[in-house]
């Protein structure tokens, strides 16, 4: 029993020491720490060198229950003992092996959060929305002519939502996130919910660069299309305009643009395709120019309802003055084309009325008006048009259309005024 001896004196220091440790000191003496650690490296070596001798050496029941205590009173001092600053030096000197617990005290068991299910389902949600979102985001900006802006625009959102997904669902990702958090111990406690929150973060970025993002980028395309029309670079406005309403398919101004696009094509079938689409969104132009198409193909009976339609519209005036004249001149048109003169006359009335007030005044009105004149004189009890000063017979009209014909694109009608001005006035039919 020889070898039992030094133990249970061993034993019986190592616990005198922690004793001493357990006092309510605010600082513990290096020495104290010291003796206590080699007392117990010396217990764990006698225990070994008791292990290999040849003869079984059994220890007392009391010996291991003495040693158990006096382990865990050491243990409850873990967290002083780890907040030691001479700890890790002495660990460099004394190099104890790593199974010696005692010189590596364990850091603190960190509670489990009893909602960490609810939060890792709620994170795998919000990832897959964002998948979605990234993915439809980068199906928007794919064209068929790409340039940097759409080339970013189709991968950045991708890249980013599998980053997110990677640090939060690979175990790579979450050991790089727990080392960046690992000194902040309330951070580990609630890893869980952190995750759900930059997933959820992720999610609503995508959302409102989805939801708001992508409306403002589709107008910067639809503005530069119209720059670029307004200079002549057709293909490049047209890419414009493709490019806006692939990032919001639901914009009617974009639609208008592209429609008369197609119809400078002469693709009369694809603009009134567009024109139709930014109808529905109740772009007023659209009823214009839809109409106008409608007028050029001789159907009559469908452009009449659309100005109709637009001309009573609440919110016509905050269009401006061109749009409410075009609409009223080209019903005028229609009337004049349906044979319906005095409606034909008192929309082109009106259209001359609102040209007034812009700056170059259009010549078409006046040369309608003056075919209206000429249609009026041609019928049995035509009317007169005693001491009217505005436009009384058709050649004033003609007059008032070559008079304001000065721009290239009314060649048109100043040929028609020129030709119908060399004619005398067709003298009006009466009883």
């Amino acid at each position: 029993m020889k070898p039992v001896q030094p133990l249970e004196t061993a034993v019986n220091d190592y616990r005198q020491w922690v004793s001493t440790l357990a006092k309510d000191v605010d600082v513990w003496p290096a020495e104290t720490v010291l003796a206590a650690l080699h007392s117990r490296d010396r217990i764990q070596y006698l225990i070994d060198q008791l292990g290999e001798m040849p003869e079984t050496q059994i220890l007392p029941p009391q010996f291991w229950l003495d040693l158990a205590n006096a382990d865990a009173d050491l243990g409850r001092q873990s967290d002083r003992l780890r907040a030691l600053p001479d700890l890790a030096s002495w660990r460099k000197s004394v190099h104890p092996p790593e199974h010696h617990w005692w010189w590596y005290p364990p850091d603190p068991e960190i509670p489990k959060d009893g909602l960490a299910w609810l939060w890792g389902g709620l994170t795998i949600a919000m990832l897959t929305i964002s998948l979605a979102l990234a993915q439809d985001i980068a199906s928007r900006f794919t064209t068929d002519a790409p340039g940097i802006w759409s080339s970013l625009g189709a991968i950045a959102p991708v890249i980013l939502t599998l980053f997110a997904s990677g640090g939060a669902l690979t175990n790579v990702g979450q050991h790089a996130l727990e080392r960046i958090l690992a000194s902040r111990t309330s951070a580990q406690t609630n890893w869980a919910r952190i995750k759900f929150v930059l997933a959820f973060a992720l999610a609503l970025g995508l959302f409102l660069f989805h939801s708001l993002g992508l409306p403002r980028i589709a107008a910067a395309y639809n503005q530069q299309g119209e720059e670029q029309l307004d200079t002549g670079d057709w293909a490049g406005a047209q890419n414009n305009f493709q490019q806006a309403l692939s990032l919001k398919p639901d914009y009617p101004e974009a639609q208008f643009n592209l429609g008369m696009m197609y119809e400078a094509y002469q693709q009369y079938d694809q603009a009134r395709t567009e024109y139709l689409k930014a109808l529905q969104g109740g772009y007023l132009p659209a009823y214009n120019n839809l109409a106008q198409l409608y007028l050029q193909q001789g159907e009559t009976d469908n452009a009449a309802p659309l100005l109709r339609q637009a001309l009573s519209a609440p919110d016509l005036e905050q269009k401006g003055p061109e749009l409410e004249y075009a609409l009223h001149k080209n019903l005028g048109q229609v009337r004049l084309a349906q044979d319906r003169l005095p409606e034909a006359e008192a929309a082109l009335r009106q259209a001359i009325a609102i040209g007034q007030s812009l700056e170059s005044p259009p010549p078409d009105a006046y040369c309608l008006l003056a075919q209206v004149r000429e249609q009026q004189a041609m019928l049995p009890n035509s009317p007169t048009y005693p001491g009217d000063p505005a436009i009384p017979s058709a050649q004033a009209a003609w007059a008032r259309c070559l008079q304001t014909a000065t721009q290239p694109a009314n060649d048109r009608w100043e040929t028609m005024a020129r030709q119908a001005l060399d004619q005398p006035e067709p003298a009006s039919n009466s009883n």
